[in-house]
């Protein structure tokens, strides 16, 4: 049996990602795809728009056979940690394929660059330099580095996909040589504004916070549509804010990846602002960026510290969120090959400090909820476990 794997989030699940699906069929033959999806935050901070279960059914609806979750810890990170943790999960599963949508499908590129994430050259670190003292951010001038070391348009390597692409390979080499990465050039662009067949997620996204559900919908896979319903979410700025304001120096200390003064920063800027945007924008710089100051954010609402990932560098459990009805030899085959234990509901994993951080963000998430009714606590434990079989895709 031969079972891909797709590392995703799904926010929300559109055109291109029925695509990727598909086109991972195709070219590696496989028997099963395995999705490897985040919860109810995104790799950003950010809260997902809509449930975790849905989305899981709407990937199954398009191809998908099996959903496992990439739990809060590991997901709402950096690049890194979110492409190793993924790539952790499926490859301790037992699965044969990596696939996963870049701006390039070409592997040796892939592969160098890889390769210049793990051993830098120091021509590269010195060409980083210069940049970083130019006034450019880090990501920037890495970029620019690189893309002159390797002769390669800078713009490409900064792209988010090509950049997750590239820690996939990483991590494959790295912990799952046997692993086979496939890499399927994605359409459309990532950040592209417009509606239309490949829409991108953000433009979805942006579409529903203008009023226009419809257009919005209207993006998603005919198949999918059915399982599909955009939360209706009220920010997060006053909580947010509110539990900022109640925490000492020492307990913003402890959050994970803050160091450089950027804790005193926040301890002191939470105070000085009153919004989270204004806190996000007094706290950006060249050296932070929006996207990792979110995480931070997203960091202190989910009381998650930097000892928890210490205590937890990797995955230890493997949750399924959904499966196809059809899809039992496959998880059979799964649970005999796995190296970690594998859980389709959460009694086994309840007292694991894991999934408790996953309680709390989807506590947290239900409570943006616009219907009183969907902000009830513990969802983790009342939801059903979703199945899609073939009927409900017809």
């Amino acid at each position: 049996m031969k079972i891909a794997g797709i590392i995703a989030e799904y926010n929300p699940f559109h055109r291109g990602h029925a695509y990727h699906i598909r086109r991972t069929r195709e070219i590696t033959g496989c028997d099963y795809v395995v999705v490897c999806m985040d919860g109810h935050f995104t790799q950003r901070g950010t809260p997902a728009c809509m449930s975790k279960w849905m989305r899981a059914k709407m990937a199954l609806a398009c191809g998908a056979d099996a959903v496992v979750e990439l739990p809060a810890l590991y997901a709402v990170r950096t690049a890194d940690v979110f492409a190793r943790s993924g790539v952790d999960i499926l490859g301790r599963l037992g699965v044969d394929v990596l696939s996963f949508g870049s701006e390039s499908d070409d592997m040796d590129l892939l592969a160098r660059l890889a390769e210049l994430r793990e051993d830098e050259p120091g021509e590269v670190s010195e060409r980083i330099r210069r940049n970083l003292d130019a006034g450019m951010s880090h990501a920037r001038a890495r970029g620019l580095a690189v893309g002159e070391y390797l002769g390669v348009d800078p713009e490409l390597l900064n792209r988010p996909n090509l950049i997750l692409a590239t820690e996939y390979i990483r991590a494959i080499h790295s912990d799952h040589p046997r692993m086979q990465p496939v890499a399927v050039p994605r359409i459309g662009g990532y950040h592209d504004d417009a509606l239309g067949e490949f829409a991108s997620a953000s433009a979805i996204r942006a579409a529903y916070a203008r009023g226009e559900g419809e257009a919005a919908l209207a993006c998603l896979p005919d198949e999918a549509r059915p399982f599909a319903a955009f939360d209706s979410m009220h920010p997060m700025d006053d909580l947010l804010m509110y539990k900022l304001r109640g925490m000492s120096l020492e307990e913003i200390s402890a959050l994970p990846d803050v160091r450089e003064g950027l804790d005193s920063r926040l301890y002191r800027l939470c105070r000085e602002t009153g919004t989270a945007g204004q806190l996000l924008e007094a706290l950006k710089c060249k050296r932070y960026t929006h996207a990792r100051l979110s995480r931070l954010l997203a960091h202190a609402m989910l009381d998650m510290t930097q000892a928890l990932v210490d205590a937890h560098p990797r995955p230890e459990y493997a949750r399924v969120i959904a499966m196809r009805e059809e899809a039992g030899p496959l998880m059979k085959v799964l649970a005999q090959r796995s190296e970690i234990p594998v859980a389709a509901s959460p009694q086994p994993i309840r007292e694991h400090p894991c999934f408790q951080l996953e309680c709390r963000a989807t506590d947290l998430w239900a409570l943006l909820h616009d219907e009183p009714a969907q902000r009830l606590p513990g969802l983790e434990f009342t939801t059903k476990f979703p199945k899609v079989g073939s009927a409900d895709c017809q």
